[in-house]
C-alpha cells in the first residue's frame, strides 16, 4: 500500500468531524468487507479522542444504510462498543463450510443455527473473553485459527491482518487484496465525500 497516499488520506480524514468523520473512518477500516473480499470486519468505538462511541450511537443506522453493510454489536460497555460489520450472505456461507461448522460445533454452535443465532451466541461468549472462533467469523482460515490456539499466539510465520501459520504466500496475496481494497475506498473518498458529495 502506498504509505504516502494513506498518510494524505489520514490527514484529510482527521479534518472531518461528526458523522462524516465516523463514516469515512469506518469505510476505510472495513474496505475489504465493503468490496466483497472479506466476510466481516471488527471495529471498536470508544470515548477517547473524537468520541467515536458517541458518534456511533447517534448515527449507526444512517451509516449502515450509507455503506450498505450489516452490523452487529458484540460487546458494549460504558466506555466502548465492539461492532462486527458484515456481508450476511458471505459470512453465512463462510461459517457454514464443513470444516468451519465442525469447529464451531465444538464451541457450542448448533448446525441448525441461523446466522443471527450464531452472532447472538458469539455475543454471549464475548461476555467472558474474546472467543477463538471470532477468527472464523472474520474470515480467517481455519488453519490459522487452529495455529493461533495451538501455539498460544506465538511461533507464527507472518503477521499483518492476523497471525499466519499456514499458506504464507497465499495469505500474503490475500493481504495485498485487502490493501488494494483500502486504496480503492480511499481513492473514492478523496474524490467525493461519501455523505454529501463534497470533495475532501
Amino acid at each position: 500500500m502506498d504509505k504516502v497516499f494513506v498518510r494524505k488520506f489520514i490527514t484529510q480524514l482527521n479534518k472531518l468531524e461528526g458523522k462524516e468523520y465516523l463514516l469515512s473512518s469506518i469505510a476505510y477500516s472495513i474496505a475489504p468487507t465493503l468490496t466483497g473480499i472479506k466476510p466481516s470486519s471488527l471495529i471498536s468505538f470508544s470515548k477517547i479522542g473524537k468520541n467515536t462511541l458517541g458518534l456511533w450511537k447517534d448515527h449507526k443506522d444512517d451509516i449502515g444504510l450509507a455503506l450498505n453493510v450489516s452490523f452487529f454489536e458484540l460487546r458494549e460497555t460504558e466506555n466502548s462498543s465492539l461492532v462486527l460489520f458484515y456481508n450476511a450472505d458471505m459470512l453465512h456461507t463462510y461459517i457454514s463450510s464443513k470444516k468451519n461448522r465442525t469447529f464451531l460445533k465444538k464451541m457450542g454452535y448448533d448446525e441448525t443455527m441461523t446466522l443471527e443465532d450464531s452472532l447472538q451466541l458469539l455475543k454471549v461468549r464475548f461476555r467472558e473473553m474474546c472467543p477463538h472462533e471470532i477468527g472464523l467469523f472474520l474470515g480467517i482460515p481455519m488453519e490459522d485459527v487452529r495455529g493461533f490456539i495451538e501455539h498460544k499466539g506465538a511461533n507464527f510465520l507472518f503477521c499483518k491482518y492476523w497471525k499466519v501459520y499456514h499458506n504464507v504466500e497465499e495469505t500474503k496475496n490475500l493481504f495485498h487484496c485487502y490493501d488494494r481494497a483500502k486504496v480503492s475506498v480511499i481513492s473514492s473518498m478523496m474524490k467525493v465525500d461519501l455523505y454529501d458529495g463534497v470533495a475532501i
